[in-house]
């Protein structure tokens, strides 16, 4: 199993960020998404759809848009990320009524329940996202806020594609995701693109267990892991945010969204080869925790940067 470089899209592209290269260099720049081109990334497939380590149209839409000469303005940059928000969520839709027509009834209330509460969740960590970035000063947090916005839409929409690509593809990608080359500090925490201490301690699991049901025990030990950090990041946000009912409100919905999430996972691969899938399963599981842990991290940047500022 190889190659776990999950991602997020990078806020910035060359020409768009070039406006921003002295602010770079100061602490205010430490909650950017590391720039991180999708050239080196296999493009989307039939057999890779939905992976997190895979380049997707909409991606390059953004990167072109950000590309442009006359887009180096915060106003620009903020209307390229708001147009691909738009597509984005015109694409999770497309992807929500694919899914539903190739599950049996079943499922299909099972997706339903799921998504509801999504959405329920996307309006509560919105806020949430409005309240850490409220913490900010600066217009270069603009774009970056819009992002934050985006990136819900877009991992939804990876979710329901990998999903669909495991039902419908007997050649659809069985092989984890793995940890990325740079790997987390400061200036960087709660980016997709980056390998954390427990990607690491996931992929030297997986080196050393080879069969499907010991690595899916590895992805399930990891999952705990996951659950532990999510869960110390969220009491230092509590602490760290001026009103932390915003912050609570989204968690709760977050957990209301995962609990449904789950017999949607297993419905998913209930009727796949137990063996062969298993793995992949259990990191469907991983991957819902993995994100909402990295958003929390993202947010715990932003609200220690403005008390460092206010010290």
């Amino acid at each position: 199993m190889r190659s776990r470089r999950t991602r997020n899209r990078p806020s910035f592209q060359p020409v768009a960020r070039s406006l921003f290269i002295s602010l770079l260099l100061s602490a205010a720049a430490l909650t950017a998404d590391s720039p991180v081109l999708g050239a080196d990334k296999p493009k989307e497939n039939a057999e890779n759809s939905g992976a997190p380590d895979v380049s997707y149209p909409l991606d390059g839409f953004l990167d072109q848009c950000l590309d442009q000469p006359n887009h180096g303005s915060t106003a620009s940059q903020v209307e390229c990320t708001n147009q691909a928000a738009q597509r984005w969520d015109q694409e999770m839709n497309q992807d929500y009524q694919r899914l539903t027509s190739r599950l049996p009834p079943k499922a299909q209330a099972l997706l339903q329940n799921a998504q509801r509460f999504w959405l329920r969740y996307r309006n509560a960590d919105q806020l949430l996202i409005d309240a850490a970035y409220e913490l900010t000063k600066g217009t270069m947090y603009v774009p970056m806020q819009a992002y934050s916005h985006l990136r819900l839409i877009r991992e939804r929409s990876l979710a329901l594609k990998s999903y669909f690509t495991v039902l419908t593809n007997q050649n659809a990608r069985k092989d984890l995701s793995r940890a990325g080359a740079e790997k987390e500090d400061p200036e960087n925490s709660g980016s997709s693109d980056i390998g954390y201490p427990l990607d690491d301690a996931l992929d030297h699991c997986l080196d050393q267990h080879h069969l499907p049901s010991e690595q899916a025990s590895c992805v399930e030990d990891a999952s705990v892991r996951w659950d532990e950090a999510m869960n110390v990041v969220y009491q230092k946000l509590i602490e760290r945010l001026p009103s932390p009912s915003t912050l609570v409100e989204a968690q709760r919905a977050w957990i209301t969204f995962r609990d449904a999430e789950y017999p949607l996972i297993d419905s998913v691969y209930e009727k796949l080869p137990l063996e062969q899938y298993r793995p992949l399963h259990a990191y469907s599981r991983l991957r819902i925790t993995r994100e909402r842990t990295l958003l929390l991290k993202k947010y715990l940047t932003l609200a220690s940067l403005s008390l460092s500022s206010n010290q």
